[in-house]
């Protein structure tokens, strides 16, 4: 159904290599499409989160690739596995970097390419390389102001989000190493899509970086913006969520939180139209 390809992505297109053998429908191929990224309209105007009011003023991603499965989430993607078991539609199997604060379409730095069938879930794929292997990207860069409704108090944050070691958790039997695998804190599942591939289409995803919003930060317990990774203009924010899954102290939980958003954010978050 879909070639196999090679270069960073070979782990993935081994899999689609074999749900082409076991499923093939017979449709017509989808040799080449483009793929376009970009931001939600109005991602920049103030929101609600929890107890405060919070407008973006940078808003980035790094996309690795997007995979659309013909089958709904697997309940498989708890297990070890980071592949799903279904027979893929399409693939985008290279990277965009996105302003999400920006609606106009930002292309795909390689061209799609599947079968006429439809896909009922896909998946983006937070890596800069091998699903597996230690990244350098910032998978998202955040800033903004946070103001608390109860007494209009300002704090000015930055987050930057990187997904190696610092998202792992730790296994709980230490003669099983691989129950844990990066790539599940790399991939982010999103169901309830039905989009159909045809020859001659052009795909347009879309995200909303408020959709990662969804669990409480307390931006009254970050930690001062002491990193310059977390600091991207001049003067900077003054507050930083912190890089990692595993903080203590001030705004220990914020991290993952925002993490969590990020993986969670489901359809509010992402959503994806096929287009002639």
């Amino acid at each position: 159904m879909i070639g196999r390809l090679g270069g960073l992505f070979g782990f993935a297109m081994a899999a689609l290599a074999v749900g082409a053998c076991n499923g093939t429908t017979g449709d017509e191929l989808v040799p080449r499409f483009t793929a376009y990224a970009a931001g939600a309209a109005g991602a920049s105007q103030p929101f609600t989160a929890g107890g405060f009011s919070v407008q973006l003023t940078t808003a980035k991603m790094h996309i690795g690739a997007l995979y659309f499965d013909e089958s709904p989430p697997s309940t498989g993607f708890d297990s070890p596995i980071c592949i799903a078991p279904g027979i893929y539609a399409a693939q985008v199997p290279g990277p965009v970097e996105v302003d999400l604060l920006s609606s106009t379409p930002q292309e795909f730095s390689v061209f799609g390419n599947g079968s006429a069938d439809s896909a009922l879930s896909w998946q983006i794929w937070l890596t800069d390389g091998d699903i597996n292997e230690p990244n350098t990207a910032q998978i998202v860069d955040l800033e903004g102001v946070a103001t608390r409704i109860s007494d209009s108090a300002s704090f000015s944050f930055g987050a930057v989000v990187t997904i190696n070691g610092n998202r792992l958790p730790t296994t709980s039997d230490p003669s099983q190493p691989g129950l844990n695998p990066i790539c599940k804190e790399r991939i982010v599942q999103i169901g309830r899509i039905d989009v159909a591939f045809f020859p001659g289409g052009t795909l347009y995803v879309m995200i909303d970086p408020r959709g990662w919003f969804n669990l409480n930060l307390d931006f009254s317990t970050l930690p001062l913006a002491t990193s310059a990774s977390c600091a991207g203009t001049n003067p900077g924010p003054t507050y930083c969520i912190p890089d990692t899954n595993f903080a203590t102290g001030a705004g220990a939980t914020q991290g993952l939180n925002l993490f969590t958003g990020i993986l969670t954010g489901g359809p509010a978050a992402y959503s994806v139209r096929y287009l002639q």
